[in-house]
């Protein structure tokens, strides 16, 4: 719903929506937040008494020129004396202070408790939720601006939620008791002091759409800046190694400079508009004074009367005013508050379903049945793609780099579906089955090693958290790797440094094959996994391989050769098609595609022999 005028559009309808959204987090704070507002509404009502102790002393007191209502208490206090007037209107200024002073406290207290609450709960969502969205969300988003919706931008929309609405109530509270008092006191004299107002309300609308724009390209350049650093920190390695540190200080300089000038112009936006409501302000004082002097001149109202009237008049435009920067602020908020949404509508990877397929007894038969895939807005990856991994058996998916080879084991594992065709395991349909259940029992591991900041034994046991000390030690020595865990400092409680960089490459390999072994699934998906590894672990590699091969089906993707001994299958992949399959003996004996490409490697010496020790052996 959009609410128009002819000088603003304010889009009620977000903001509606946030607050309907974030409800589930607000409601376990419903009773912080309704007694944070009863205190508010207990500081507006203190504030409307100050300024009568002193409307006493200048009417009973000082006794200037002019009307005097007569009430009782009026009365009363004329007949009493002057001094003990003074005092108690002192005592009352004192009181009123201290008691305004701890509702203040409680009021912040409680909106704090609640803002870091649901704060904290809208965080907590939205990180699961992004973990559970698919894979080719993240293969196309940055991590720094995930980042900054889950830090910058959730404080914002909690500020909105709690903040500003409890200011706003409060100030609307306070404004409204105000004109209540100064009608009473003096019609003539409240119109006057409210004669500014539409002017006032002009100021409002026509800088909030302009402060709304400017506070999304504020955000917009805050989470490219963010996005920089990020990438930069995370490959420092290569930073350094490239002797790129100007280079990268110059992108992130310019980065840093777009991020201030955005908030440079939503600043002097925001400070225009505050100097015009002051200047309002003072406007609307010097009307009030100038009428207001003259009524108590004719007799028509008391210097007192005058006295609540003025300090009413420069408050009332306060309340006004944080209610103009509450507005600016929930302008922000709601730019940011969009941007999580987009998050949240996004839907999520079905993985706590209840219905569908276990895959607790699967035995491990993959079957591609002309299945074909395209990455969004790109030509297709592989087309009309068939062919079978069998059950217990080793499958080597070989080709050139950019053959597709990656991208049917990320189908595989339903990282992604199929544009076409279907992708069978043990005779079902992979999409039938339960997607967490899969996932159990499928072990993938990348190119790239990752490992989290913290100890060598929890990397290790990163994919069965319940595994005791001793089955995480066993798997390390079943890979070979609790030699070298067991020299570091302290062990398997050594901690690694961020993504493992301070351990070496094959360090990182032998701990991410204890990992697989320990997590003993029926599915075991490799992919290069010599990379970077000299000729002696390349040979330990093959072994390790080898023993994790047993009893379970196994897919090792790679461009090398290394690795075809251990083969049972061998599928030949080149531009996102199958051009061979088979046992691959057969295949190199057939002198087709596979033949070539051996004979085009320089792993080829090592293929020729094992082929010859393969024929030696009677298998043609």
């Amino acid at each position: 719903m959009r609410w128009k005028t002819r000088l603003a559009k304010i889009d009620w309808g977000s903001y509606r929506r946030i607050v309907v959204e974030m409800q589930p987090h607000v409601r376990p704070f419903r009773r912080q937040i309704a007694l944070s507002g009863a205190a508010s509404l207990c500081v507006s009502l203190v504030s409307l008494a100050q300024p009568w102790p002193l409307k006493v002393v200048f009417d009973t007191v000082i006794k200037q020129h002019g009307a005097t209502k007569h009430t009782w208490l009026g009365h009363q206090l004329t007949q009493m004396d002057p001094m003990l007037v003074v005092a108690l209107a002192s005592v009352s200024v004192l009181l009123l202070t201290i008691i305004g002073g701890l509702f203040t406290y409680t009021a912040d207290i409680l909106a704090q408790i609640a803002g870091h609450g649901i704060a904290a709960s809208i965080r907590a969502r939205l990180f699961a939720h992004t973990q559970r969205l698919p894979q080719s969300f993240h293969d196309f988003r940055s991590a720094g601006d995930l980042i900054s919706r889950l830090t910058g931008d959730i404080q914002l929309v909690n500020e909105l939620l709690v903040d500003n609405f409890l200011d706003v109530v409060s100030q609307v509270f306070l404004i409204v008791g105000m004109l209540v008092v100064m009608f009473w006191v003096d019609p003539v004299l409240a119109l006057a002091a409210l004669a500014i107002l539409p002017l006032f309300t002009f100021t409002a609308f026509r800088f909030s759409t302009r402060i709304k724009s400017a506070a999304r390209q504020s955000r917009e350049k805050y989470g490219r800046m963010v996005d920089t650093i990020q990438e930069s920190l995370a490959g420092i390695a290569h930073v350094k190694g490239f002797s790129q540190e100007r280079v990268r200080d110059r992108l992130i300089s310019k980065s840093i400079d777009k991020d201030v000038q955005a908030n440079v112009r939503t600043a002097r936006l925001e400070g225009s508009y505050q100097r015009i409501v002051e200047v309002l302000n003072a406007l609307g004082l010097c009307l009030v004074m100038w009428l207001g002097a003259t009524r108590v001149h004719n007799g028509l109202l008391s210097a007192g009367d005058l006295l609540v009237f003025i300090t009413y008049q420069r408050r009332i435009y306060k309340p006004l005013q944080r209610m103009a920067r509450s507005s600016t602020k929930a302008s922000k908020a709601i730019v940011r508050g969009e941007k999580i949404l987009e998050i949240l509508d996004m839907p999520a990877e079905p993985m706590e379903a209840q219905e569908g397929l276990s895959a607790a007894s699967i035995r491990g038969d993959i079957v591609f049945e002309n299945v074909s895939f395209a990455y969004q807005g790109r030509d297709r990856v592989i087309e009309d793609v068939s062919f079978r991994c069998p059950a217990e058996k080793t499958t080597l998916l070989l080709g050139e780099t950019g053959a597709g080879k990656s991208t049917m084991v990320k189908l595989m594992m339903r990282l992604y579906e199929p544009n076409a065709g279907r992708i069978l395991l043990d005779g079902h349909d992979l999409r039938d089955y339960q997607l967490a259940s899969l996932r159990k029992r499928i072990t993938p591991l990348a190119q790239e090693t990752f490992l989290f900041r913290t100890t060598i034994a929890d990397n290790i046991g990163f994919g069965r958290r319940s595994a005791t000390r001793e089955e995480i030690e066993a798997a390390a020595r079943f890979v070979g790797a609790d030699a070298f865990i067991r020299r570091l400092p302290q062990g398997y409680d050594t901690e690694v440094g961020e993504s493992g960089l301070t351990l070496s490459g094959g360090q990182r390999q032998w701990i991410s094959f204890a990992r697989a072994a320990l997590r003993q699934s029926p599915i075991m998906v490799f992919d290069e996994p010599a990379t970077g590894l000299d000729v002696h672990a390349e040979a330990e590699t093959r072994d390790v391989l080898a023993k994790l091969a047993e009893s379970r089906t196994m897919v090792i993707i790679t461009h090398r050769l290394h690795f075809l001994e251990l083969a049972d299958w061998l599928v030949f992949v080149r531009n996102g098609q199958i051009v061979e399959s088979g046992s691959p003996g057969d295949l190199i004996a057939q002198r087709g595609a596979v033949y070539d490409y051996v004979l085009r490697t320089r792993d080829h010496a090592d293929a020729i022999r094992w082929l010859e020790r393969w024929q030696q052996e009677g298998n043609v």
